[in-house]
């Protein structure tokens, strides 16, 4: 099978994803932690992007980068190799530290940015690597609050900050309030195309445009940014996840805090239909959407409640 067409132009923008292979973790102290810093510094620098804004977690990284140059491949490759270069000489290990290639989606910057910064910022809340987003140093949401001076020297939080107020003090304080209110934000799966873009129509359309001008033989092989997930693998995480015996996830008795997860993770992560779901929960279709929309209200307010979703999460992904 030939790899996903990598797509690149001048002024591209792309939200970037790392893994470490078999999602091992790719840091395993906060000194490796600065020294990735301190390479995607040299890398930015080097080949001229612009970064809106960046997370690193225990076993992947995510980047929302600008490319004026058109060089994306280049960079990452360079990013990559220099770290792994790094931790292999550290830890004297063998085999390769990254999950085959890097990720990317092209993104429309103009409509997008606000939406994408905040679902990279809100990525170790949901993954239960702190309970407070403004203890966590290694992603740029304090850059994005004016806590700390710029540690990188191409990281540009203007572009989204005065897009909410001409001042940045209130723009700053107009961001944490947005990150508060979408504590259960989700990446807008809906609106990716083919895998490869992420935007508003006319968006897309230039996308498509680009793909026609580079005049490959072969078919544009469509991928899967974000997965979905049949209702039968919720179900099985969800018992794993929580030592249940068979059926406990679908258990209906009052109360049943897994039952209630199982729910809510199918009706948003399954393609199923709400008549479907509700034959599998024995509830009217009505009975689905209320019902869902009550526990996501629950996890927005109960940081608890949100770290057993994103367990269950965890182990879907991986």
């Amino acid at each position: 099978m030939s790899r996903p067409l990598r797509i690149s132009f001048d002024n591209a923008v792309y939200h970037i994803t790392v893994r470490g292979n078999r999602k091992e973790k790719i840091f395993y102290s906060d000194t490796d932690r600065r020294v990735f810093l301190q390479k995607m510094d040299q890398t930015f620098l080097k080949y001229s992007f612009l970064c809106y804004a960046y997370c690193l977690m225990d076993n992947h990284y995510h980047l929302f980068i600008k490319t004026p140059l058109g060089n994306i491949s280049q960079g990452m490759h360079y990013l990559n190799a220099s770290y792994a270069n790094y931790f292999t000489a550290k830890y004297k290990t063998n085999g390769p530290l990254f999950q085959g290639r890097y990720k990317s989606l092209l993104v429309d910057e103009d409509n997008y940015a606000l939406v994408l910064s905040s679902y990279i910022h809100l990525n170790p809340l949901r993954a239960g690597l702190t309970k407070n987003l403004e203890e966590y140093t290694w992603s740029s949401l304090l850059d994005y609050l004016g806590k700390r001076k710029k540690e990188l020297k191409k990281l540009d939080t203007q572009f989204i900050l005065t897009q909410l107020h001409n001042n940045l003090t209130q723009s700053c304080a107009i961001y944490k309030r947005y990150l508060l209110e979408n504590l259960t934000m989700d990446f807008p799966v809906k609106d990716i195309y083919r895998g490869i873009a992420l935007g508003e129509e006319s968006f897309i359309k230039g996308i498509e445009s680009k793909i026609k001008s580079v005049g490959e033989k072969r078919e544009i092989q469509t991928t899967k940014y974000f997965n979905s997930y049949s209702s039968e693998e919720i179900i099985q995480k969800v018992s794993q996840a929580f030592n249940l015996n068979k059926g406990d996830a679908l258990k209906k008795r009052r109360g049943n805090l897994y039952r209630q997860i199982t729910l809510y993770l199918v009706k948003r992560y399954s393609s199923l239909s709400l008549k479907e779901i509700g034959k599998i929960f024995n509830m009217d279709y009505t009975a689905v959407s209320q019902a869902t929309r009550r526990f996501e209200d629950k996890i927005r307010k109960d940081n608890k409640k949100r770290i057993m979703v994103n367990s269950v999460l965890e182990l879907l992904k991986n």
